[in-house]
């Protein structure tokens, strides 16, 4: 959890600073406002979400799956997502 924290708010948020400025040079600095306190509140109710949901499914798969599977299941997962990361890298080298 404290890893999904940081990692939310670790890099100011390009979208919040688009809002602000946009707001800001419409004269309305407090709706601008208003709408950062509220995307902001949004990416915290998400990621407290996420890690609630992860350590549920962590705990559900502890009891029910063998524990050479579950010393596996970090490596699995990493090779899904960087697989999913070379599928989406050549998708976009050889789309032009």
């Amino acid at each position: 959890m404290i890893a999904l924290a940081f990692a939310g708010g670790i890099l100011p948020s390009p979208t919040a600073l688009v809002v602000l400025l946009g707001s800001v040079s419409i004269g309305r600095t407090g709706l601008g406002l208003v709408l950062i306190a509220a995307f902001s509140l949004g990416l915290a109710a998400s990621l407290v979400a996420v890690g609630a949901v992860t350590i549920r499914a962590r705990d559900m798969a502890t009891g029910r799956l063998p524990a050479s599977l579950m010393r596996l299941a970090p490596v699995l997962s990493a090779a899904c997502i960087a697989l999913a990361g070379v599928a989406l890298t050549a998708r976009g080298l050889f789309q032009i």
